[in-house]
């Protein structure tokens, strides 16, 4: 009897933890659908704006058609119920058209590219003569430019035909002259790793020794050693060709690489896979007087040696808390130390080789009293940056303290790792208005900026 007590007690506890389990993939699942939802309702509003602005047709046909491909992808795999893929297409989508809208702000228009995102030190320059430049967010670049990330720097880089460069640190390239009239886009790399994200087009990247063409619709990463200029050439999806100076050729298949050494090009060979993070939740909320320890869990990967583990403040995962990558066991516990939002991701080593990174998760350490036991009452800082206007649509970004909610006009907006923000917005209403701004901490602490705006519909 005590035997079959024992039975159904633990039958009740494997039901519950499997409802756990659904529950969470439920709430995961929503938010996403949600955050899909959002910014296809931004693309929305940044494609009418376009549609009824008569250069776009005549200087940006093939770039607005691109944005809307990937618009309508995204609303087809909103319906099939895959949210990440849909928030991906939509996020895509809203970058080109807003590199569009800042073309026409420019007379020159918009060169090639643009800077997405920026992180520690990136540099660019005009040409071989020009000086080298601090890079900014929506700052250009066009044929012939150079871009350079130092040991602390990431960029992420959106190519007119909505191809999108990861650039990690220690990297330099050359947009290559000679395709702004059209053609796949290309640079030249002398050494350090891209990670790329083909949209409609291919993508061709030229390294000392190879030349490799990442076909459309395809995630794929190139790395060349600064002083041996050996490369490598891989990708996660789609498929990579790779060429080189010898005349030797490979087909790169989805999670495979080939290595370029000297003329030379090895075999395709098969990357570890990516590992799944099982714990904690995305956007996990800890409360500092309270938890001190937090275990970060993930899937063991068939094969694998060892595992690298990075916990960063920013997207970009550059000047990161933790970078280890001898990391045996599939669990590590950290210990809190202070505030904010952290991401962390992981990937898997198999036989020297570095597989894919996880999709990364967030989680956030707030305090709910201040050092001296008393409740926090200090309202959270709020930075806003410049906002850029077109028309009827308005482009709000600034900062905040790291964890602290931001909602713009009531709509609860996006934060990256370090508190920063963008959000586009559309007023409909002619004449003078207000953009509305708040910054909310864990302590309930707010912080009101209102911005007065003219906007004018088309």
């Amino acid at each position: 009897m005590d035997t079959l007590r024992g039975m159904g007690f633990l039958a009740l506890v494997v039901a519950a933890l499997a409802l756990g389990w659904l529950g969470y993939r439920s709430w995961e699942a929503k938010s996403l659908e949600r955050e899909a939802v959002q910014v296809m309702d931004e693309v929305q509003g940044l494609l009418q704006r376009l549609q009824g602005e008569a250069r776009t047709a005549s200087g940006y046909r093939t770039e607005l058609s691109a944005a809307s491909r990937s618009f309508q992808e995204a609303q087809v795999s909103l319906s099939q119920n895959d949210y990440r893929k849909a928030l991906d297409g939509a996020r895509r989508s809203r970058n080109v058209l807003l590199s569009i809208l800042d073309a026409l702000q420019l007379p020159e228009g918009a060169g090639q590219a643009q800077f997405i995102s920026v992180q520690g030190e990136v540099l660019y320059r005009r040409g071989d003569g020009g000086d080298w430049k601090e890079a900014r967010s929506r700052a250009t670049l066009r044929s012939g430019d150079y871009v350079r990330t130092a040991e602390n720097g990431s960029a992420e880089i959106m190519f007119r035909d909505g191809t999108l460069y990861t650039i990690r640190p220690n990297t330099q390239f050359i947009v290559s002259a000679g395709q702004a009239g059209g053609g796949d886009q290309s640079i030249e790399m002398e050494y350090g790793w891209v990670d790329m994200d083909t949209a409609q087009n291919t993508s061709n990247v030229k390294t000392p020794n190879a030349v490799a063409r990442v076909r459309e619709d395809s995630e794929a990463f190139v790395s060349v050693d600064k002083g041996s200029s050996e490369g490598r050439f891989g990708t996660t999806r789609g498929t990579v060709e790779v060429a080189s100076s010898g005349g030797l050729t490979r087909a790169v298949q989805p999670m495979q690489q080939v290595v370029q050494t000297g003329d030379l090009l090895s075999e395709p060979s098969p990357l570890p896979g990516r590992p799944e993070l099982l714990e904690p939740a995305d956007n996990a909320s800890l409360d500092l007087e309270q938890v001190r320890e937090l275990v970060l869990g993930w899937e063991a990967v068939p094969g694998a040696g060892r595992y690298a583990l990075q916990v960063s403040r920013n997207h970009l995962f550059v000047d990161n808390v933790i970078d280890a990558t001898n990391r045996t066991k599939t669990r590590a516990t950290l210990g809190l130390r202070g505030e904010g939002t952290f991401q962390w991701r992981v990937a898997a080593f198999k036989d020297g080789m570095q597989g894919p990174w996880s999709a990364p998760r967030k989680f956030r350490v707030a305090s709910f009293r201040s050092g001296t036991g008393e409740k926090d009452v200090t309202p959270p800082e709020l930075d806003l940056a410049d906002v850029k206007s077109y028309g009827s649509i308005f482009i709000v970004g600034g900062r905040s303290e790291p964890g602290a909610r931001i909602e713009i006009n009531g709509e609860q907006v996006k934060t990256e790792a370090d508190g920063s923000f963008t959000k586009t917005v559309q007023l409909s209403k002619d004449g003078w208005s207000f953009i509305e701004i708040r910054a909310r901490d864990a302590s309930g602490n707010e912080t009101l900026r209102r911005h007065r705006v003219f906007v004018e519909n088309p």
